[in-house]
């Protein structure tokens, strides 16, 4: 089954409700489970001083979220033009998570360092980045 947007009364095409309650949960579970990995091995993988783990972190980051992202659409049977709805649909809700996490960077993750945050912020974008260029070119 491929769920195809509906065609609004402006002429736009969008996804079901219940389509767009699926992904806003899945995109907010993703988010609460990456928090959690961070919060448990965060001060193990985003280390200033070891450039390499981090580096290898951010290099696997893209295609590991792109896989997932690909997945999610395959596994809700998106067609091309659902793809990018649902892209924006599955960030949105991590964003709003993370922009309060990143505010309260020592509070949420005092396991790692707050010289660390700025690697933090830069692998949440690089990530968030990946799974909507993902929905915008993915087949």
């Amino acid at each position: 089954m491929t769920i195809s947007p509906q065609v609004s009364e402006a002429g736009a095409r969008r996804l079901p409700l219940s389509e767009t309650r699926v992904l806003l949960g899945v995109g907010l579970a993703i988010a609460l489970v990456a928090g959690l990995v961070f919060r448990v091995v965060g001060q193990l993988v985003l280390v200033p001083s070891r450039p390499l783990v981090t580096a290898a972190v951010f290099a696997l980051t893209v295609p590991a979220m792109w896989a997932l992202a690909v997945g999610i659409f395959r596994w809700r049977g998106l067609s091309s033009g659902a793809r990018r709805e649902a892209a924006v649909l599955l960030v949105v809700p991590g964003m709003l998570v993370d922009a309060v996490s990143t505010a309260l960077f020592s509070v949420v993750y005092p396991n790692m360092g707050l010289e660390a945050a700025g690697l933090f912020g830069g692998l949440l974008l690089l990530a968030y980045a990946t799974v909507l260029v993902a929905g915008f070119v993915s087949r």
